[in-house]
């Protein structure tokens, strides 16, 4: 048993994902590879997004209370769209995982 772990506590694996084809398929070699260690193990998967360019906003001060909003909506749609798109290869090979925006 690792040091620091308890009884019956169960290791967790991390997978982030962004927006390219190489972290879908990141996603299956894991699922794929560790499947064994996975199935007894919690799979958390943590969406990775570039860092919003927020400096563009100071050039519209009259509305970038509302381009702020915008920006920050749409990291959740793509953030959204990529736990979708998880949850669905994770379910092609019968595991549930964990996700972390």
């Amino acid at each position: 048993m690792a040091e620091g772990r308890r009884m019956g506590e169960k290791k967790k694996v991390m997978v982030a994902m962004d927006e390219s084809e190489c972290s879908q398929y990141t996603l299956e070699w894991t699922l794929q590879t560790l499947h064994d260690t996975i199935a007894n193990s919690v799979l958390v998967i943590f969406t990775a997004q570039p860092i919003s360019d927020y400096s563009c906003i100071s050039a519209y001060p009259f509305d970038a209370h509302e381009k702020m909003r915008n920006l920050q909506e749409n990291q959740r749609l793509v953030a959204t769209s990529l736990f979708e798109k998880a949850k669905e290869i994770c379910g092609r090979h019968g595991v549930k995982a964990l996700l972390m925006f």
